[in-house]
């Protein structure tokens, strides 16, 4: 199989050049820097961010531009050759493919983290734990009052994110059924939700887990993050670390990143920075969790080799 992803160095010699102009040293040097754009997820935006700043620190011939949007957006945008490398939170639809492929767009994607979606509400609701079916019932507009789940008598007020949100398409499709519910205040960010769900009573929405979290990696205390569990199973909390890594926390999904056919070295080499022990250590940071080895092999399937 053709790898297109190695583990070489990349070998990038900046061009260094005297400039001569009125007001400046002659003798100083300035360093031409290419640049990877990248594009996409709003859940995936801070992490990679941090992860583009660490690798710039090492490379300064490099600089990497990250804009968020939403996966839909990033999507969009690497089928119209607008950005080198796309962030998204879902996987790219066939359909989506065979437009790609008709403009000569070649989707190639890599996991580089993994994500559990978490399920919160308002403090003052104080329900302990809700299942699968639960959810569903709350989202679709099925059950209306949380006294119907044993809760005060407070009408339900559902949140969620947007059709540009690749965590919107996840969670229709995991719990919606794909079907849309015009009850629910669709919000363009995970901020959003989550601060619309500390402000509004009774209500409910949907975050990833990197939210739940504040800058020094202490829980959220103004919101409840529901443990979650499958009939009569236990609940398992996504504050729950080991059993999120364990896979007993089932709203998982991994994080992806599209590139277009075989990307350049430099790409090459971000990407590979993202999957070092320094790369995952900053994905940890963010409250997101490191590829699992069966993600790895699947990557090395795609071509990118992982030590």
């Amino acid at each position: 199989m053709k790898k297109f992803l190695t583990l070489t160095a990349i070998a990038i010699l900046p061009l260094l050049f005297a400039s001569c102009g009125h007001g400046v040293n002659p003798t100083e040097k300035v360093i031409r820097r290419d640049t990877i754009r990248v594009k996409g997820s709003d859940t995936e935006f801070a992490m990679v961010k941090h992860l583009a700043d660490a690798y710039m620190a090492g490379h300064l011939e490099v600089i990497i531009l990250v804009e968020g949007g939403g996966s839909n957006k990033g999507i969009e945008a690497l089928m119209n050759h607008k950005t080198d490398i796309c962030n998204s939170s879902r996987e790219i639809s066939t359909e989506e493919v065979i437009k790609a492929m008709a403009v000569e767009v070649k989707p190639v994607p890599i996991m580089f983290s993994v994500d559990a979606l978490a399920i919160i509400t308002n403090y003052k609701i104080g329900i302990d734990s809700l299942s699968t079916n639960q959810i569903s019932s709350l989202f679709k507009g099925e059950i209306k009052n949380w006294k119907d789940l044993k809760g005060p008598d407070q009408q339900v007020k559902v949140f969620g994110r947007d059709k540009s949100s690749g965590t919107h398409d996840y969670f229709n499709e995991k719990f919606l059924e794909n079907k849309s519910n015009g009850q629910v205040n669709e919000k363009a960010t995970n901020l959003e939700v989550l601060n619309s769900v500390i402000n509004t009573p009774g209500a409910i929405g949907y975050v990833s887990t990197g939210f739940l979290f504040d800058s020094v990696g202490k829980p959220n205390g103004k919101i409840w993050a529901v443990p979650v569990y499958i009939n009569n199973h236990l609940a398992v909390s996504p504050y729950q670390l080991a059993a999120v890594k364990k896979g007993d926390y089932i709203i998982t999904r991994p994080l992806y990143q599209y590139v277009n056919g075989t990307p350049n070295q430099l790409i090459q080499d971000f990407m590979l920075f993202e999957l070092t022990s320094k790369g995952q250590d900053i994905i940890l940071s963010h409250g997101f969790f490191p590829i699992n080895d069966y993600q790895t092999q699947i990557n090395r399937l795609k071509g990118l080799l992982v030590e």
